[in-house]
């Protein structure tokens, strides 16, 4: 079986990397091609790094398609790299928008796909996320597409969408104007993945294929493969892991929609430094999961004016973030229950986002207030703050949280997806 992976944005590898880790890669062949010049727009490493198990995945860029000498197609990479960091010096805008240019021009995607696979693939995935880039690059992968009706699947980006509110409307990709979007429908032979039964998609997709498949990372065979023991080995160590979201400029919340403002985020990093001064007996060591695109320039200074110092960003898989984490907090996120599902203590810090979408979602409701880290106000997060440094304590919460969320959340997806697929 010959599979292409089309990347646009990152989170849609936390749905694909576990079923590809449990491949037989000698009777399959993967490729995983981004749009992007660099897998480190949203990793400190390579991507191989976020594969357990099966070494034999091959990854690409669009760099890869430009077909230039190995030493030229490096220095390319080298300096595109981490791309999506704000930066205020001209020159270098200038030249990332060049480079962007040239690679959108000169790339030859379909050319680099058919000489992998010695012809065409059997699968296509591609991103369900509305961030599809309208360019030239994209242009031509779909007309391929197209051209060849190559069965393409939308896989799902996160854990958890709400599923009681119609919102919309399901165009290809988002709700973008069709002139905005490099194919004005969806692929002639293309199937709709859902990691749980969305009915306002449904709804929407009308004589659309679709499949609920459920959601591979959670799935016991690959949370068994990320087991590990908090390392702190001084009992009054603790490694948090702070789960964040991006913020704007304006808050924007209606049906299925929401944002953060910067004073959200400011306050919730204000209230987490006014938890840990008034315990000087620990040494907190703060690692931050920031969503794909954050501001990075904006929480620095967020950070240093709170006063928070012992502090770094994790730029990886949420899978990779739990290594020797004590316990996690986190803002309204779906990978919070990722964390609760890989049985590390979660504390959910109350803010509108959560509130929102409880009352537009009865499953949310019944999902995050049954939970032993769920916080109504900030009365009791810092009590609950408390609780957590207990280690005994903590464990126990965190084992009933992970058995409450396990009843939403069906096992052995991994193997379902790859019977269905015939790998």
């Amino acid at each position: 079986m010959k599979v292409l992976q089309i990347i646009e944005e990152s989170p849609s590898l936390d749905f694909t990397l576990p079923i590809f880790d449990f491949l037989d890669t000698e009777n399959n062949q993967i490729l995983i091609f981004t749009t992007k010049p660099s897998y480190l727009n949203w990793f400190d490493h390579e991507p191989e790094e976020l594969l357990k198990k099966n070494k034999e995945i091959s990854f690409a860029t669009s760099v890869d398609t430009l077909f230039l000498s190995p030493a030229i197609t490096k220095i390319i990479k080298n300096l595109c790299k981490k791309s999506r960091d704000n930066i205020n010096n001209p020159l270098e805008k200038i030249l990332r928008k060049f480079l962007k240019y040239f690679i959108n021009y000169y790339s030859n995607p379909v050319k680099y796909f058919e000489k992998f696979f010695n012809g065409l693939p059997d699968y296509v995935m591609i991103d369900t996320r509305n961030d599809l880039d309208n360019g030239k690059i994209n242009h031509k992968i779909f007309e391929w597409v197209e051209h060849y009706s190559l069965k393409t699947i939308g896989v799902p980006v996160s854990l958890y969408t709400i599923e009681g509110v119609q919102w919309g409307p399901i165009t290809p990709f988002g709700k973008y104007k069709e002139n905005q979007r490099p194919i004005k429908k969806f692929p002639s032979n293309y199937e709709y993945w859902m990691g749980s039964d969305q009915k306002y998609v449904i709804n929407q997709l009308a004589d659309i294929t679709y499949k609920t498949v459920g959601y591979p990372g959670v799935d016991n065979i690959y949370i068994e493969l990320y087991s590990d023991n908090p390392s702190s080995e001084i009992k009054k160590t603790l490694n948090v892991l702070l789960n964040v979201r991006h913020f704007g400029s304006s808050r924007k919340i209606g049906q299925g929609t929401g944002k953060y403002i910067y004073q959200d985020v400011h306050d919730f990093f204000k209230n987490l430094k006014d938890c840990i001064s008034n315990y000087p007996e620990y040494e907190f060591r703060f690692l931050i999961k920031p969503h794909y695109y954050v501001n990075f320039k904006s929480f620095n200074k967020i950070l240093k004016k709170v006063g928070i110092e012992n502090y770094s960003f994790l730029r990886t898989s949420i899978y990779n973030s739990f290594k020797n984490i004590d316990f996690v907090i986190g803002m309204h996120t779906s990978v919070n229950l990722v964390s609760i599902l890989f049985n590390k203590p979660t504390i959910l810090y109350p803010q509108v986002l959560t509130q929102e979408f409880m009352k537009q979602d009865l499953k949310s409701k019944q999902m995050y207030t049954a939970l032993n880290g769920f916080c109504t106000d900030i009365g009791e997060f810092k009590k609950k703050f408390e609780s957590f440094l207990d280690k005994e304590k903590r464990i126990k919460l965190s084992t009933e949280d992970q058995r409450h969320i396990r009843s939403f959340f069906k096992d052995s997806s991994i193997e379902n997806i790859i019977k269905d697929l015939k790998m």
